[in-house]
């Protein structure tokens, strides 16, 4: 039962990663396409897109907020830790999880508040790019941050049982 459990679990962190994956690939591939478009659009033939800056900005928000979900998945986020360099055993375990479940704790927060905002944009009515609601386009922003806060929270319980997670090498 156990084994089929922890199966189940990879077989569904592989997936997310790869639609994870496959969506930055998709926005950058979106943003190249618009970028190259709009530039050849008002060098070539003297018009741009009304739509194609403000869309560039909010793919931006998009592709680093999505960005920053797949560092956190990776554990290859920016991290001050001189210390873990000089500890080890159960002080850079019990450093690991301060870090982790301080991260949690850090990201649930401005998830929350995140996830207040967007409430606040729907109820508002206000649209982006046209006719496109802005709570679309802001959701990003709490379930990002909530993902960065669950994905630390489970690394901070891990480092504590002492079975804390590695970044991925060649990721």
């Amino acid at each position: 039962m156990r084994l089929r459990f922890q199966g189940w679990m990879a077989t569904a962190s592989n997936l997310m990663k790869r639609v994870e994956d496959a969506m930055l690939a998709l926005l950058l591939a979106a943003m190249m396409l618009i970028g190259g478009w709009q530039i050849f659009m008002r060098n070539v033939l003297g018009v741009s897109l009304s739509w194609a800056d403000e869309s560039q900005r909010l793919l931006l928000l998009w592709l680093a907020l999505l960005g920053a979900m797949a560092a956190s998945r990776d554990r290859r986020q920016l991290r001050i830790d001189l210390a873990s360099r000089y500890l080890a055993g159960v002080p850079k375990r019990a450093l690991e999880a301060f870090a982790d479940l301080l991260t949690a704790v850090v990201s649930g927060i401005i998830g929350w508040y995140a996830l207040n905002f967007v409430r606040e944009t729907y109820s508002f009515g206000d649209v982006l790019v046209g006719n496109v609601p802005a709570w679309i386009v802001q959701a990003i922003l709490p379930v990002a941050f909530l993902m960065i806060a669950f994905r630390h929270l489970l690394d901070g319980l891990l480092s504590v049982v002492g079975r804390a997670r590695e970044p991925e090498i060649g990721s």
